[in-house]
Order: C-alpha cells, then structure tokens, then sequence
C-alpha cells in the first residue's frame, strides 16, 4: 500500500513538472465574441498548434489574474478586444500590464476606431501613440475597390521592416483597415512593423484637414509597432482587428495570415531568441589565467577573522600584453528548435571604464564565435563585455571580469633595445673616467 502511494505520489509530480512547462496563454475576445465560434478562429488555431495553452476571457470574467502570490500566472496575454478596461467589477489599469512586461510577459493588443483610454495609456508608456478618436487610415491610391468602403480605409501596403526574423517572407500585399499610430523617435527600444504607403494619410475623415496638426502622411502613419523591452519581453501593437480575422487571414490574395502568425510568434518568444553558452576565456596558447590569491592557506600568514580585503580570492588575472583568446557558443530559437547563429556584425570590447580594445568576432557554421587579440599595456580590473543589440533579436549583453598585472621583476628583458643608447653612454663613461685614471696617475710629468 505504501508503495502504491509512492508511486501515484511520483507520478502526480511528473504530471505538475510537464504541466508547468505549458505556455500560458490568456486571450481577450470581444462580448459578442466565443472561443468556439468566433472571427479569430485561424489565428486562434494557430495559437493551439503552437503549444500554448489558451485561456480565454471577456469583460464579464471575474476570475482572472495576471499573477498570483508573486509569480505571472501566464506568459502571455493576446487582448482581442480594443474596449477592455474592466475584468468584472475590477478595473484594469495601465500599470497591470506594464508589470506584467517588468516581469518578462508579452503581450499583443489589436486595436481599432475604439480604443480604450487604458490601452491608449499602455501603449504610450511603451513609446506607441494611436492617433486621435475617430480617426481612420485612408488611402485613395492603393485601397481595395469595395462598394461599402466609402472612406477608402479599406488599404493595402508592401511597407513592411527589412526583417525576415520579425515578418518572415512576404511577397503579397496587407490588406489593413484601422487606426494609425506613431513611435516616439528617441525611444530605441520601439519600431514600426508595418507602415502605410506613401500615398496613405491618418484623419478623423468626417472633418477638414486644415493643417498638419489635423493628420499623419506617408510612412509615417504606422499600422503595427513593436517593443523589444529592456528584459526581452516584447509587445506587439496592432491598430486593426480585422488583421487578425478569418477574412483576410485565409484569404490566398494577401500575406495577412503568413504575416499575421510570423509576427505573434515573433512577440510570444518563439522567434528570434538568442542564448549564449560555452563562454570561455585564455590564453592565446591555452594556458589559464592565474588566480588572484592561492587557495592554499600560507603558514606565514598571520591568523585573522577579517576576509581578504577588497580582493576575491578567486579572481582571474593576466599579464600585460598577454594574447588573450575569447569564445561563445551563440544559438537561435527558431521554428521550436535551437539552431547555430551566425552574425559578421558581433563584437567583443575589452574594457576598463572605457575599451581599450574592440574587435569583431570571427565564427564558424555550429554557433561558434571566438577571436583573438593582445592585452592592453596598462594593469587595472578589466571585463570582456558582449553587447548585441538588432532589430528583432533579443539582446545579448554579458560580461566577464578579470585583472591585468604588471610584469614581475624577473619577467622583463634582460637587455632592452630601447635602452641600448644609455647603456652605451654609460659604458662609454666608465671607459673614459679609467683611461683618464690611468693616464693621471701612471702618465708621469712629461704627458702634461
């Protein structure tokens, strides 16, 4: 009986482990929406075939929590429904969801004419502005020929990032029809997906555009904008909800369902994620950088309960002028599996306050990346520092400290060319000051 108890005890515990390892996936949808039969059923689907376990919610659920006791209670959070500001009789805030973010959640939100002042806030505090209530993106050159589109909002644009990692590869128009929206110009952390043609324009179309205050132009009028956070956790905004219906998602004449999925794998994590592994460091030569202190205790050391001062005993340190060798293992995550990276772009700094040397990383078909260069002729506390930041990629950014010293006293030329001209004057004093001895003493009266 005991055993049988151990036994169901271990598999229940093998059933939490695998079920933790589920993607949590919250998903809001409209009041007139249902998960069995809605307008979002492809890009729905597609979440299902992903893996991820789909919770969904609407205005009138009173059960849900973006965290419980401390910990995120999904991974990510799809917001289908432009209005949403309450969850039953709780209100949601801006801040509820910029928390979600500090703790590594996604998030995506599709927007439309109606967008609630909460997510108007988010999406600020992010970097991302929709334009003002009631407008529309319009475009009378390139929008699709629909007898019920008066307003020619109805568009279609090719103006999508030169990023196969974000977008895949596109070949037919987007068919948008939405708000637009801008990104703030010093905000490095955000960018445009996909941008309206230049023929295109934002405006409120019942009133006159008498100035350009009253409207956005050309490429400037975003339609999908993103933000890779400082902790890799991304956001993704949409200012369209029909991109994500069945309507042009399975339609054969447009990319919106190929974009449409590349781009939500892409904000869930499952697309351009780079790891690091194997970092290792030496010598030119491969011998191993000495350490600091010796882990031996010495007998001649008086007994202390004070620890070494401002020193650790298992610091790494190298000689001036050392060939120092660095290497890394980089990965992507791409299509579930981890792939070797390649990148000609990734450098590698060798810094004290500022670099003191940058060079370029060379690497290999596996995702291996190593180089090699000779240590600066100054000593001090130093750090191999990898910083990696592209559009679409999460951000590498480690370091690795080790100390530089000086020569030993027994480690230095014996002789030094450079000092070979003051050798030979001192050479040259000594043999003058005996010759003149000699001569003083032993020249007798008739030399002077």
């Amino acid at each position: 009986m005991a055993l049988a108890s151990i036994v169901v005890a271990i598999f229940l515990a093998l059933l939490c482990v695998d079920g933790s390892k589920q993607i949590r996936t919250a998903v809001f949808l409209e009041e007139n929406e249902t998960p069995d039969a809605n307008s979002y059923s492809s890009y729905l689907a597609h979440l299902t075939d992903r893996g991820h376990a789909v919770s969904y919610f609407g205005q009138a659920s009173t059960d849900f929590a973006l965290a419980k006791y401390g910990e995120l209670a999904f991974d990510h959070v799809v917001i289908l429904d432009p209005t949403l500001t309450t969850l039953g009789a709780t209100k949601l805030e801006k801040n509820d969801l910029l928390s979600f973010v500090k703790q590594g959640g996604n998030v995506i939100v599709a927007g439309s004419i109606r967008v609630s002042k909460m997510l108007r806030q988010f999406a600020a505090e992010c970097g991302i502005d929709f334009d003002k209530k009631g407008s529309l993106v319009m475009d009378h050159v390139n929008h699709l020929h629909d007898s019920t589109d008066v307003y020619h909002s109805l568009i279609k644009t090719t103006q999508w990032i030169n990023s196969p990692v974000v977008v895949g590869t596109l070949q037919k128009p987007i068919v948008y029809d939405g708000i637009g929206m801008t990104v703030e110009p010093t905000n490095v952390l955000t960018f445009t997906v996909l941008s309206a043609e230049s023929s295109a324009y934002s405006a409120v179309p019942t009133k006159p555009i008498e100035g350009s205050k009253d409207a956005i132009f050309g490429a400037n009028v975003g339609l999908v904008t993103a933000v890779q956070a400082r902790n890799n956790a991304r956001v993704l905004v949409a200012g369209s909800l029909d991109l994500f219906k069945n309507t042009y998602t399975t339609s054969t004449n447009y990319d919106n369902g190929r974009f449409v999925k590349t781009i939500t794998d892409w904000a869930l994590g499952e697309r351009g994620v780079l790891r690091v592994s194997n970092v290792n460091h030496s010598r030119k030569d491969g011998s191993l950088p000495d350490k600091m202190l010796n882990d031996s205790p010495r007998p001649d050391e008086p007994i202390t309960l004070y620890p070494d001062a401002e020193i650790a005993r298992n610091s790494l340190v190298y000689r001036i002028k050392d060939n120092l060798t660095y290497s890394f293992d980089v990965h992507e995550f791409r299509d579930g599996h981890w792939t070797p990276f390649a990148a000609d772009d990734l450098q590698l700094e060798f810094v004290m306050l500022d670099p003191y040397v940058r060079k370029t990383m060379a690497h290999d078909s596996h995702g291996h990346f190593t180089t090699t260069f000779t240590a600066p002729d100054t000593y001090g506390i130093f750090q191999f520092r990898v910083v990696y930041r592209r559009v679409g990629y999460s951000v590498l950014h480690w370091t690795t400290q080790v100390s530089l010293r000086p020569y030993k006293h027994d480690e230095y030329e014996r002789f030094i060319p450079a000092a070979f001209p003051y050798y030979a004057s001192a050479f040259s004093m000594m043999a003058g000051v005996l010759i003149f001895s000699v001569v003083f003493l032993y020249g007798g009266d008739d030399v002077y």
